[in-house]
C-alpha cells in the first residue's frame, strides 16, 4: 500500500534527523584526541589529572586567570573527558540532531516534506561552507564550545523570536526557571556567540515594546541575567591579557583582515543569501519573517566584532556567522515556500547537493586516513611504554581538507601541546618531527 504524502514527508523529516545524528556519531568516534584534550584532562590549579567532577570548579577557577572565562563550556569539556570517549560521541551526535530540530522549529508551519528539504538544504551548506569543520563539529573540545554552543544560543534565543513572531504560548513556572537559567549560561559561554544572542533578544524586545506596549518581564529578565554572565565572562583576569593593540590603525587593519577573510571564505553564503532576498522582496513575503532574517544576517556580522578587539583569529571563530547566515536563508526560504514557490528551494538544494557529494567523499575519505595514522601513533606510543621508553617521538600529520584534524608537535619537548600529550600517556618528554622525516627513519639501515 503506498505511502500518503503526509506520512512520506514524515518519513523524510525523520530520515534527515537520523543521517545527521549518524554522520556526526560515526566521524566523532573516528576523530582523535588532539591539542587542548589533552590539556583538559588535567587541572588549571594543581595539574593533577582529572577523575571527578568534584575537581572541576577549583581547575575552571584558575581557568579564568590563565586562559580564558569560558568556563561553561570548558566545565563540560573536563567533564566529557572523564568519561569513555562513547559518552561525547553519542552526545555530539545528539546534539547534530537538536540543531536540525531547532532550525526546523522555525518553519514547522511547512508541510512535513517541505521542511524535509529545508533542513536537508542547511545541513548540506553547513557541511559545504563551514570553515575548519572538524573543530566545529568533529573535536570534542571545539564541538563544546561551538557546535553545542549554537544549540546552547538558539534554545535561548527561542522565548524572544516566538514572541515577536505572534506565536508565544503560556509556559508553565519551571520551564520559566530553566530558561533563566539558560539565559546566565548563554550569556557567559563564548564572547562572539553570546554578544550576538543578546543583539538578537534585546532588538527583538525593543521591537515589542513598541508593538505591544508591553513586555513580558522573563524576557527582560532573560536579558539582564544573560548580560550577568556575560559580565562574568569578559571579567576574566585573563581575558584582558587577550585583547589586541586597541588603536585606530590597528582596528583599521583588523577589520580589512576580517573583510577579506569573509569575502574569501564566506562570499557563497552571502550571495545565497542576497538571492533569498531578492526573491524575497519581490514577492513580499510576511514582514516579520523578512525582518528576522536580517536580523539573524546582522547577528552573525556582530558576532565578528568581538574579534576585532582580540589577538588573535581563527576559522572556527566565525561559526555563528555561518550558522546564523545559513537559518536567515532558510526563513526566507521557508516564507517562500509557504506561498507556494518551490522552485527557489528545489534548485537550491540540487545545486547543494551536487557540492555536497563531492565533499563528503573527499572529507569522509580523509576522515579515515586521519583516522588510520591515529591508530598507528596509538600503536607507537604503546609500543615505548612496553618497552619502558620515557620519550616519545611522533610524527605530524596534515589532513587534505577541513573533515580532518591536523595533528602536530613541535622539536622543543617543553612547549605546548608536546607538554600535555606527554603527561597523558606518562611520558617524561614528547617530540614531534615531520611526517617525511619520520619516513626518513623508517628507511633508514
Amino acid at each position: 500500500m503506498p505511502l500518503r504524502k503526509r506520512d512520506s514527508g514524515k518519513l523524510l523529516l525523520s530520515f534527515i534527523f537520523i543521517a545527521v545524528f549518524l554522520v556526526l556519531l560515526v566521524f566523532s568516534a573516528m576523530s582523535p584526541m588532539i591539542d587542548d584534550d589533552y590539556s583538559y584532562c588535567f587541572s588549571w590549579a594543581d595539574v593533577s589529572r582529572i577523575t571527578s567532577i568534584a575537581q572541576i570548579p577549583a581547575s575552571m577557577a584558575m581557568h579564568r586567570h590563565l586562559t580564558n572565562g569560558r568556563v561553561f563550556a570548558h566545565f563540560m569539556v573536563q567533564l566529557l573527558l572523564i568519561r569513555p570517549k562513547l559518552a561525547f560521541v553519542i552526545l555530539n551526535g545528539c546534539n547534530g540532531a537538536l540543531l536540525c530540530f531547532l532550525f526546523y522549529r522555525y518553519f514547522r508551519r511547512l508541510p512535513y516534506g517541505q521542511a524535509a528539504l529545508l533542513l536537508a538544504i542547511g545541513a548540506m551548506m553547513l557541511w559545504n561552507y563551514m570553515p575548519d569543520f572538524f573543530r566545529i563539529f568533529l573535536w570534542l573540545d571545539g564541538s563544546v564550545n561551538y557546535s553545542w554552543g549554537v544549540s546552547l544560543i538558539l534554545l535561548y534565543l527561542w522565548p524572544y523570536t516566538t514572541a515577536y513572531l505572534g506565536e508565544e504560548h503560556k509556559s508553565p513556572w519551571w520551564r520559566t526557571a530553566l530558561f533563566l537559567l539558560l539565559s546566565l549560561i548563554a550569556g557567559g559561554y563564548s564572547e562572539n556567540s553570546s554578544l550576538a544572542a543578546l543583539f538578537i533578544a534585546v532588538v527583538l524586545t525593543l521591537i515589542l515594546a513598541a508593538r505591544e506596549k508591553r513586555i513580558p518581564w522573563r524576557l527582560v529578565a532573560g536579558i539582564a541575567i544573560a548580560i550577568v554572565g556575560y559580565v562574568f565572562l569578559m571579567s576574566a583576569p585573563a581575558t584582558a591579557g587577550r585583547a589586541g593593540e586597541v588603536s585606530f590603525s590597528a582596528l583599521a587593519n583588523r577589520l580589512r583582515l576580517m573583510v577579506d577573510y569573509c569575502q574569501k571564505n564566506l562570499s557563497v553564503l552571502y550571495l545565497i543569501y542576497a538571492a533569498c532576498l531578492a526573491l524575497a522582496l519581490v514577492f513580499k513575503i510576511d514582514k516579520r519573517r523578512l525582518f528576522l532574517s536580517l536580523l539573524f544576517l546582522a547577528a552573525g556580522v556582530a558576532s565578528l566584532s568581538a574579534f576585532l578587539f582580540a589577538f588573535y583569529f581563527t576559522d572556527r571563530h566565525c561559526c555563528f556567522t555561518v550558522f546564523f547566515t545559513v537559518l536567515a536563508s532558510l526563513l526566507l526560504l521557508a516564507s517562500l515556500l509557504e506561498q507556494g514557490r518551490k522552485l527557489p528551494a528545489v534548485l537550491l538544494a540540487l545545486c547543494m547537493a551536487v557540492v555536497f557529494i563531492f565533499n563528503f567523499i573527499s572529507g569522509g575519505l580523509d576522515i579515515l586516513v586521519g583516522y588510520g595514522k591515529a591508530l598507528e601513533r596509538e600503536q607507537m606510543i604503546r609500543e615505548a611504554k612496553a618497552a619502558g621508553e620515557t620519550e616519545i617521538v611522533l610524527p605530524a600529520y596534515s589532513p587534505a581538507t577541513k573533515y580532518c584534524g591536523t595533528f602536530y608537535l613541535f622539536e622543543d619537548p617543553n612547549s605546548w601541546p608536546n607538554d600535555s600529550l606527554a603527561l597523558y600517556y606518562g611520558f617524561d618528554y614528547a617530540y614531534g618531527i615531520e611526517a617525511d622525516q619520520a619516513a626518513d627513519r623508517e628507511e633508514a639501515p
